[in-house]
């Protein structure tokens, strides 16, 4: 990948080009092309909130209503807000990915190897990703299919004044003039859930793909620095000449990228930090009503847990996947510091021992991707938000 035109056709950025185009948010493109397909992207993800509300505030509900309908209405919530917010931030996210252009453009053989694997991980990871949304997707379009052939009665259940309602994906109400138009609405429905899996396919992904880039930079950075001073030996001059002193252009190099990456970080944090915010206070509490609504059904049969658990999961698999790759780059940040502790920095000038002291006095601090600037998201905190959102599922279990 040596030309920048190459670059991104490349297939380390394949699955990532794909929806961000898709999703309208591919930065290159012009406002025309941007406006043609992120607006009818945006409006099917978040218009499916406004019959979802309506069914709420549709007369009396029970518990039962709120524990189904409210996890789905925050999922719309989330992932309108995902695309919109990337939206909103299209110039960072175009610089972040003029820094990834011009990084691979500023690399030896042996730097793009290692960046190169770090791709291709971020590229498994976002294939992966984009399949589990889809089949969550379609497990869900194909839920009310599948409780309609395990019912032995086809009997509408919700409060919904639309004909089968029962038999659509969300709870929904249109009002008494649109209740009659039962197929515009079932579009509406199926196509709102692929459209929300399209949108946080493409948000993710270009998060997973920045992690990555970022990771891979500072595998760089390790590497050069392990490998100082390894050609040298007793007789070295402390004093050499810059003009001479080789190991001092390697290490002055690194702490430029050093510096680089670690602004290139710091704009990811700034990107995604109010979306992880929002997804993680919302996911506790979403999927604490889920689970409470597995507990509900336990003495029930297995179609009326299915939904719940599905969702329970997937957004268990959804905020694990945020924390993981936040936890790489919390521990790749300090890749330079450990780099240095190995090398032969001894063996160098003291212009050199100068530029270490200067590295590792940054790595002191690792880069960090945070939720709104209030918890730093790692593997530990992960742990905390799953043990926080049981204790709303027991909250909410006792006010049953």
């Amino acid at each position: 990948m040596t030309d920048k035109k190459h670059i991104w056709h490349s297939r380390y950025y394949m699955i990532l080009r794909l929806y961000l185009s898709i999703s309208g948010i591919w930065p290159y493109y012009n406002l025309r092309n941007k406006c043609v397909r992120f607006v009818p992207m945006f409006t099917l993800c978040s218009s499916i909130l406004i019959p979802q509300l309506f069914y709420l505030l549709n007369g009396p509900f029970n518990l039962d209503d709120v524990f189904e309908c409210v996890p789905s209405v925050f999922i719309s919530i989330i992932f309108s807000f995902k695309i919109g917010w990337i939206m909103f931030n299209i110039d960072k996210v175009k610089i972040c990915l003029n820094i990834i252009k011009k990084d691979w453009l500023s690399l030896n053989e042996v730097e793009k190897a290692i960046l190169e694997r770090h791709t291709e991980y971020g590229r498994y990871i976002a294939t992966f990703y984009a399949v589990f949304m889809h089949t969550t997707a379609c497990l869900f379009v194909l839920k009310p299919v599948m409780l309609t052939l395990l019912s032995e009665d086809i009997v509408n259940v919700t409060k919904s004044s639309i004909t089968t309602a029962s038999k659509l994906p969300f709870r929904v109400e249109y009002g008494k003039r649109l209740d009659q138009y039962l197929y515009p609405i079932t579009i509406h429905c199926y196509v709102a859930v692929f459209a929300h899996s399209f949108a946080t396919i493409a948000a993710d992904a270009l998060y997973y793909t920045l992690i990555q880039h970022a990771c891979g930079m500072f595998s760089i950075i390790g590497y050069v620095l392990g490998n100082i001073g390894q050609n040298n030996n007793m007789d070295f001059d402390l004093n050499s000449s810059k003009l001479r002193d080789n190991d001092y252009r390697k290490i002055l190099d690194c702490l430029r990228r050093h510096l680089h990456i670690i602004e290139f970080a710091e704009l990811i944090e700034s990107i995604y930090s109010t979306i992880f915010l929002l997804n993680i206070n919302v996911n506790m509490v979403g999927g604490s009503l889920a689970g409470v609504q597995v507990l509900m059904n336990l003495d029930k049969s297995a179609k009326d847990i299915a939904g719940p658990v599905t969702i329970y999961i997937a957004q268990v698999i959804h905020l694990f996947l945020h924390f993981w790759q936040a936890q790489f780059l919390l521990d790749y940040s300090v890749l330079p510091y450990e780099s240095i502790c190995r090398a032969n920095w001894y063996y160098t000038s003291r212009r050199c021992q100068k530029l270490f002291l200067l590295i590792m006095n940054r790595t002191l601090s690792p880069c960090r991707i945070t939720a709104g600037k209030i918890m730093t998201l790692s593997i530990e905190s992960f742990g905390t938000v799953v043990r926080a959102s049981l204790s709303y599922l027991t909250m909410f279990r006792s006010l049953q």
